[in-house]
């Protein structure tokens, strides 16, 4: 019993993992142009990697900072000393939702 309910428990995450993500109102739109760690270059502007900073793939999995590309378009937040927060690398979808 115990088993089947992990397993539609794991069936359920899966579902809700893969249903598609909420991105903020007030995120900013930008064009990676290479990073080295701890700052990362969006449109000719040097950002630094706020402590705790969440990265998010397509797959709205939480990635470490080093795998991020060297360019390619992505949604960003910043904390209120300038410092990125939240970054999002969109999936196709968005990116054509982006372009709009």
């Amino acid at each position: 019993m115990l088993k089947k309910l992990f397993c539609l428990a794991l069936l359920l995450f899966a579902i809700s993992a893969h249903a598609g993500r909420i991105l903020p109102q007030n995120v900013q739109v930008g064009q990676i142009r290479g990073h080295v760690y701890p700052e990362v270059n969006i449109g000719g502007k040097v950002y630094r990697l706020a402590p705790g900073v969440r990265i998010y793939d397509t797959f709205n999995r939480i990635i470490i900072p080093t795998t991020l590309p060297q360019s390619g378009k992505v949604l960003y937040q910043l904390d209120s000393s300038g410092a990125l927060i939240r970054m999002w690398l969109p999936t196709p979808d968005e990116e054509a939702g982006m372009s709009r």
